[in-house]
């Protein structure tokens, strides 16, 4: 148990320092994929790679196959950064490994200051969606392996703050440019790009090794000054001490769990464990049938299909939304149950956006149309950052036993980036003006999905928040209807 005295801010305040550095990178990750979304926007980024469209709202249009692999090549680059980070993370470790990520990172947005062929333009994507691959992989785990136990919970679900406010700094950064109408409106806000893996490669001179890595590698001196530098406990020895003795108890435990790991992909599907695996999948999935990723992937390009005339403006006070959400959210997290709040997240969501589409298919030209579209669209993501987003990893942890945590979480977010590559690979179809043209209409799609996500938590999930984790094993052990299975205290 950790003392008084190792809980001061004194004793850690080395490692908040480190986790803002951390931040830059999941800041770096949400600050390139809103930046990049809103270029399909730009008349300056479709006088290049696209041509001129009198039926699209800005008389330029992208293919429907540029648009689609465009779009979905940053989220498949994404996934090959997050499947490769494992073994270069063993090998490099989370510090050099942040290193890599930044190179990557200014390689991709290098590249993309020059023109090229579309072709080119799907390469340099890929790369991009690599590095927020490894930065988001990395950054989360050195924060995980280093944080005090005492502050882990509440820095690690600070992450999500982070990614919102580099979205918000994507919108902000386009909205500067999208007036130039030459390939400077895009090739700008690429050069900001390159300032925070910049910055995040130089304060990583100061931020010492993960000291779990080093333990882990067997490295136990070099784990042991990371760690004091961390808790500058020098004078301390016996804290310091007992801290490494606990991390060394946790990664001989880790050790064991991987290798059984082979029939623990078999046990997550047997018994009273497939229902909370099932739970599990389906709280992290919840991300994907939401909506979010249409306008993550194209929130800007909607907005000038609905007609309004500030779509960047627009792009911005949508990301300030969905920024102001993720504080309420976890503010929320604290006081309210966990089905209210996931029920709350997907039922509004789905009223947001069946307004969205009603309203723009009876009179989609009329000015308060557009108006209610861009309202409820903002809302739609405030409301499912507020009470869905934030709310997916503490759940999951809540609800998988934690023998299972880690295959399982890995599987549903591989599931979830799957999902989102499908949803921007697949949208331009229904919103390209030269394919279904459907524009704002789309969101019939997710007003559906909202419902069926938010029915499914209604009648199945049940409330754990409260819960030890023998109450909860109780839940699944001895079925009962959901809205039955009552949480603990709060909320």
């Amino acid at each position: 148990m950790e003392t008084n005295e190792s809980k001061t801010f004194k004793n850690n305040w080395r490692c908040l320092i480190a986790y803002l550095t951390m931040s830059l990178a999941h800041c770096q990750c949400g600050f390139s994929t809103t930046s990049i979304s809103g270029f399909q926007a730009m008349v300056g980024f479709l006088s290049v790679y696209g041509h001129p469209d009198p039926k699209s709202k800005t008389g330029w249009n992208m293919g429907t196959t540029p648009q689609q692999l465009a779009a979905s090549f940053v989220n498949f680059g994404t996934m090959i950064g997050i499947l490769f980070a494992q073994p270069i993370g063993n090998y490099l470790g989370r510090r050099q490994g942040l290193w890599l990520a930044s190179v990557v990172s200014v390689l991709g947005s290098g590249l993309q200051l020059k023109s090229s062929n579309v072709a080119g333009l799907y390469a340099r994507r890929i790369i991009i969606g690599m590095s927020n691959g490894l930065f988001m992989t990395f950054a989360k785990a050195y924060t995980v392996e280093s944080a005090p136990v005492h502050l882990k919970r509440g820095i690690i679900s600070l992450y999500a703050v982070w990614i919102s406010f580099g979205c918000l700094l994507g919108a902000v950064t386009n909205k500067f440019t999208e007036h130039i109408h030459t390939s400077w409106a895009y090739k700008i806000p690429l050069t900001c790009h390159i300032a925070i893996p910049s910055l995040l490669a130089v304060l990583l001179v100061f931020v010492p090794e993960s000291p779990c890595w080093l333990l882990k590698s067997g490295k136990v001196g070099e784990a042991r000054r990371s760690l004091a530098v961390l808790r500058d406990r020098t004078p301390a020895p016996d804290i310091l001490e007992k801290e490494m003795f606990e991390m060394g108890i946790c990664i001989e435990v880790q050790q064991e769990r991987g290798k059984r790991s082979r029939y623990l992909n078999l046990d997550i599907w047997r018994g009273c464990s497939l229902r909370r695996t099932v739970l599990c999948l389906a709280v992290i999935l919840s991300n994907s049938s939401s909506g979010i990723w249409l306008m993550l992937s194209y929130g800007t390009v909607v907005f000038q299909l609905a007609g309004i005339k500030q779509a960047f403006q627009a792009s911005i006070y949508n990301n300030l939304a969905n920024l102001l959400g993720t504080i309420i959210g976890l503010y929320l997290c604290s006081r309210m149950n966990r089905r209210t709040m996931l029920m709350t997240g997907h039922f509004v969501p789905a009223l947001c956006m069946l307004g969205v589409a009603v309203s723009f298919t009876f009179d989609s030209e009329a000015g308060y149309a557009r108006m209610v579209v861009l309202v409820l669209l903002i809302a739609h993501g405030f409301f499912y950052y507020a009470f869905s987003s934030v709310l997916s990893a503490p759940l999951c942890n809540e609800l998988v036993s934690l023998r299972y945590q880690v295959v399982t979480t890995e599987i549903g977010t591989a599931i979830n980036y799957v999902l989102a590559w499908l949803i921007a690979f697949t949208m331009p179809y229904f919103i390209n003006p030269r394919e279904l043209n459907w524009g704002p209409k789309v969101a019939y799609i997710w007003a559906a999905a909202n419902v069926l996500t938010g029915c499914f938590f209604f009648f199945f999930l049940p409330e754990t928040k409260g819960l030890t984790n023998e109450e909860v094993d109780d839940i699944f052990q001895n079925p009962r209807p959901a809205s039955r299975a009552e949480g603990g205290k709060g909320g």
